[in-house]
């Protein structure tokens, strides 16, 4: 596409392969070879095929063969695959990320794991241990997997047949959905009551089949499985110490109910749960949310973060208001990006709002790989970039392309210049009526100016939107360029401009759509105890316009979104620099220990 070099896939293969030799080498520097592919297709395109590689390459294990991806509905209990147990988590979502790829070369992979996934479905219309018997009496903590596993499945099944129109497929899915309506009526109080407190075993098994209920009555025009899923999701407790994958998911489905049946009920629950969710502390300072609400255990996980952006997407899609858009872009740069590992997983790390501690991988490819994924794709399919109601609406910058049978967008992001970062686009038509292109303009940013084909124009801005002059023709070059905004972000997840910062204060340092952390990668020195250091805002420089910089700074892998500040060291008499990095950079440096609450004052006493 236009503005890009891509690769091939054996090109990326050879990079994987140079990441993991130095992975083994003590991940000393695996952006070596990083760099130039990322800035020839974009970040975001990179992460993508980095996730997309590693679900069909063979360079890292456990490696996605067909026999590995269906072992949890062909039980082998004499040489089990973790979570087998949970029939059909892992073919499920396995079969919804890779069915929705925009590459044809997927198709014969995902068509042949579909075609080998349907003779394992037994007469009842489940799949897995057929001995498992739901009543009243009997459904406790070891009926659960079963069940999650067989809703995400149904989801996969469901997402395929959207694709292919197969009705064989179509046919397990509805024997499948029925399945679980005849075991739901099971579902009394006294069940419910016995599944409190059991987290990713619990009742969020049950509600989770909202999702795949909505999308089986859109499917077949039986309004029967959505009237079922409008019974179901009430039994969803308060956060309390749930799973926070299981409830994002429920009500990711809630919402697709109401746009199936347009009862305001049902978006109204979204809506306050939404709202008192991220008014709480279970909402990070990181833009998402951790594994269990509640304060039980301190990591993060990708199915959550993708759930919360694909919420907050929605959320942003039925009401128009913009803070559901950037919250899920808050989300995406900060959690998301930074929960990607380097070999294309995603999965847990040990957070809080100090910082992140350098652990064993903990990649989760049994579901946060492929969750990571779909998010991914969503975003790009649907928010990107809208070409609708005769407008091209550019909605994220991201380093990316888009196209669709009218036109071409092609985003890419460019070096930060006098404080200002910028981003080249291009629109090209496929037919000679031109239309407008809209540019969102950030909250995070202060300041904008946009050039056309290297000539400043004047330009205005309608409902958060930059209004691009028709003078515009297909192929010309608009650069868009933005003074980020440094801000500080407290603990109550609001923000102060640095300006603002008139006595020393404990916060996150945000840059742009990034917030920034002290890594022990690169800033080591800041890290060794005590580490209660104090920061000065009005020393804050973009790395790229400071000169004089140290040695380790300069031979690091940090960008131009990265910032240097002076400080004054907890332990000794100093007035020493340090650097900021993006969290988002942490999966190339194999998630060193980070810091990203800091103690910030207004000047240098």
């Amino acid at each position: 596409m236009a503005g890009k070099n891509y690769r091939t896939v054996a090109q990326m293969k050879i990079l994987a392969a140079i990441f993991f030799s130095l992975y083994l080498l003590g991940c000393n520097d695996i952006t070596t070879g990083k760099t130039e592919e990322m800035s020839s297709i974009g970040d975001f395109t990179y992460r993508m095929k980095m996730t997309e590689e590693r679900l069909t390459g063979n360079r890292y294990d456990p490696v996605f063969t067909k026999d590995f991806i269906l072992a949890d509905v062909n039980i082998n209990n004499d040489d089990p695959r973790r979570f087998q147990n949970y029939s059909g988590d892992l073919s499920g979502r396995y079969i919804e990320a890779l069915a929705s790829c925009n590459h044809n070369e997927y198709r014969l992979l995902v068509d042949d794991i579909v075609k080998s996934v349907l003779p394992f479905q037994k007469s009842d219309g489940r799949f897995g241990d057929p001995d498992l018997r739901f009543s009243e009496t009997s459904i406790n903590r070891d009926h659960m997997p079963l069940l999650w596993g067989n809703g995400r499945l149904l989801v996969g099944l469901l997402q395929y047949y959207r694709i292919s129109g197969d009705k064989k497929v179509l046919d397990a899915a509805v024997k499948l959905g029925d399945f679980f309506i005849d075991i739901y009526g099971e579902i009394t109080p006294g069940v419910v009551k016995r599944l409190e407190g059991l987290g990713a075993d619990g009742i969020i098994c049950f509600t989770q089949y909202v999702e795949p209920l909505v999308m089986l009555s859109e499917a077949t025009g039986n309004p029967k499985y959505a009237e079922a899923a409008s019974q179901v999701y009430p039994v969803l407790p308060p956060r309390g110490t749930l799973h926070s994958h299981g409830y994002l998911t429920t009500l990711r489905g809630i919402l697709d109910l109401y746009e199936f049946d347009k009862n305001p009920l049902h978006f109204e629950f979204v809506r306050n749960a939404y709202d008192d969710l991220v008014n709480s502390d279970d909402y990070t300072i990181y833009g998402s949310v951790k594994e269990y609400f509640g304060g039980k255990g301190e990591r993060d996980e990708g199915c959550s973060t993708a759930d919360f952006i694909r919420l907050s997407l929605h959320l942003h899609t039925l009401t128009g208001e913009t803070s559901y858009l950037e919250r899920a872009e808050f989300a995406l740069y900060n959690a998301l990006f930074f929960n990607q590992f380097f070999t294309g997983d995603f999965g847990h790390h040990t957070i809080d709002n100090t910082g992140s501690k350098s652990e064993i991988m903990m990649a989760a490819w049994w579901c946060c790989t492929m969750s990571g994924l779909r998010a991914m794709q969503i975003i790009y399919d649907k928010y990107f970039v809208e070409n609708k109601n005769g407008q091209i609406k550019i909605n994220l910058l991201l380093d990316a392309d888009y196209s669709d049978d009218n036109i071409i967008v092609s985003v890419e992001k460019g070096k930060a210049d006098k404080g200002f970062h910028s981003y080249e686009i291009q629109v090209f038509y496929e037919s000679t009526i031109k239309q407008p292109v809209m540019i969102r303009m950030p909250s995070w940013a202060d300041e904008a100016k946009i050039l056309v084909n290297n000539k400043e124009i004047r330009f205005d801005i309608e409902d958060g939107y930059i209004l691009i002059p028709d003078i515009v023709n297909s192929g010309d070059k608009i650069l868009l360029r933005l003074k980020y905004r440094k801000r500080i972000i407290l603990a109550s997840k609001k923000s102060i401009s640095v300006s603002e910062v008139t006595h020393p204060l404990r916060g996150t340092l945000g840059y742009g759509p990034y917030i920034l952390a002290v890594d022990n990668k690169i800033a080591y020195g800041f890290l060794a105890e005590p580490n209660d250091n104090i920061v000065y805002v009005n020393t804050l420089c973009n790395v790229s316009e400071e000169n004089n910089l140290s040695a380790t700074i300069m031979n690091s892998s940090a960008s131009d979104a990265s910032l240097t500040a002076w400080y004054k060291h907890g332990g000794y008499p100093s007035y020493i620099r340090t650097i900021f990095r993006p969290v988002s950079e942490m999966t190339f440096d194999c998630h060193p220990y980070m810091m990203v609450s800091v103690m910030f004052a207004p000047k240098e006493d």
